[in-house]
């Protein structure tokens, strides 16, 4: 081994989660390392920011989200299409269109700033659930051992600290696949959600970003063999029904998103974001309940460290309503129909 460092919280996952969770504890005047590795491979995001994460952001962040880090346009409204009714329903709501990959980046320095020490293309190799945690990290200079009072789990829905804790446990999730085009068409600035059970029992989309158009889709309960041919599908759907197709494909993502009960973690080690699958699973969107969750995981361990307890008992009862919340749309998810995409959709119409 080469080195030992000590710290009170490690974070693993450079992400929104992992740079909310390792800011929040530093705030609360813990000694933090944030443990960034490198991609291997890019994860299907649209960068859309709801208004709950920017409620969520603003608890810890400062200021605004600097102009670099927006695509163009910066909003989008949402439209939902249903496809067979030829119905669209525009909804007076608006996100936020990040570059996913510089929000990332700005949060992580942002952490710098404020006391986290960053280590960057360090991954985590073993984790011993003792007291004190103990983990092997590697990076640029060998192996290094890092003894941790707390360690914070944010390592996405393939999370190799949630592979450790709970090696027998089956996670489940939901393949996705999104395509950068080029394209020929008219569309507007919105993000398009599109209804269709032929397609996906959850929904596919598209997002105008800096030129490029952004389509997406995720299969629940699908392996990752017919995700191609959903596209496929997808894109025969647009050219019929709104005239719009690809001109060329210039990138292709294909990951997958959490599609279970959360897990919350054991002992000292807490799991936040995807790697503890805080996703709504009816809409997809993970940003805001990955920043909640990382939120709860910082007062959590202040919390423990105060009463002398471990950090997922007080974890657990901070997050017990979200988990409902989340637990209760993915029986909605996993039981709608067609029929009731349509009065989804009807239903906005009246309400907007």
């Amino acid at each position: 081994m080469h080195g030992k460092l000590d710290f009170d919280v490690a974070v693993v996952g450079g992400g929104p989660s992992g740079a909310i969770a390792a800011l929040k504890c530093s705030l609360l005047g813990f000694k933090v390392a944030l443990l960034e590795k490198t991609p291997f491979q890019s994860k299907p995001c649209g960068g859309l920011l709801t208004q709950k994460s920017l409620q969520a952001l603003n608890k810890v962040v400062d200021g605004e989200i600097p102009e670099s880090v927006f695509s163009r346009p910066s909003t989008l409204k949402v439209c939902y299409v249903y496809p067979n009714e030829g119905k669209s329903c525009i909804v007076n709501y608006e996100v936020l269109n990040v570059k996913r990959d510089l929000f990332d980046s700005w949060l992580r320095e942002y952490d710098s700033k404020r006391g986290v020490k960053v280590l960057r293309n360090a991954e985590l190799i073993k984790l011993t659930n003792t007291q004190p945690v103990r983990i092997i990290v590697k990076n640029y200079r060998g192996h290094l051992s890092l003894n941790v009072k707390y360690l914070v789990g944010a390592d996405g829905v393939y999370s190799k600290v949630r592979r450790q804790l709970f090696p027998t446990v089956h996670f489940e999730t939901a393949p996705a696949i999104q395509e950068y085009w080029k394209w020929k068409g008219n569309l507007k600035n919105y993000f398009y959600i599109f209804f269709k059970r032929e397609l996906t029992r959850a929904y596919a989309y598209l997002i105008p970003k800096d030129g490029i158009l952004i389509a997406g889709i995720w299969t629940p309960r699908e392996n990752f063999k017919m995700l191609k041919a959903r596209m496929a599908l997808f894109k025969k759907l647009l050219k019929e029904k709104l005239s719009i197709e690809p001109n060329s494909v210039l990138k292709r993502e294909i990951w997958a998103i959490p599609y279970q009960h959360a897990l919350e973690g054991l002992g000292n080690v807490i799991l936040v974001g995807d790697a503890g699958g805080f996703c709504n699973t009816l809409t997809g969107e993970g940003i805001s309940y990955a920043m909640e969750s990382a939120l709860a995981a910082g007062e959590s361990i202040w919390e423990a460290s105060n009463k002398d307890c471990e950090a997922v008992q007080v974890y657990r009862e901070k997050v017990k309503e979200i988990v409902a919340f989340l637990w209760e749309k993915r029986e909605t998810a996993t039981s709608l129909n067609d029929e009731d995409c349509k009065s989804f959709v009807e239903f906005l119409e009246k309400a907007y």
